[in-house]
């Protein structure tokens, strides 16, 4: 499906007794009509993405906002998903 994906840096936490963790981060912005009326598809929270060749779980779900600033063009759902690790989601 189409949709803008937003690239976000990747961040590094370290834990105390645990060591260092890595989480990487990207948001999607998709159309509502271009799934629900298109491809009769709903994204919920817990979701799973494929982008490139790694599995990202939508966290958090919003709508709708202006598309670049533009008065009746929205993006009407945007999805902040985070890097699901391995093992967490088999898509086989």
């Amino acid at each position: 499906m189409y949709a803008l994906v937003e690239w976000k840096t990747e961040e590094t936490e370290y834990f105390e007794g645990v060591g260092i963790d890595k989480q990487w981060e990207i948001t999607v912005h998709f159309h509502k009509r271009r799934l629900t009326q298109d491809q009769d598809l709903f994204v919920r929270e817990g979701d799973f993405v494929l982008y490139g060749n790694h599995y990202y779980e939508i966290v958090e779900l919003s709508e709708p906002k202006l598309l670049f600033g533009q008065v009746g063009n929205e993006f009407e759902i945007i999805a902040e998903c985070k890097r699901a690790r391995k093992g967490l989601f088999d898509a086989t």
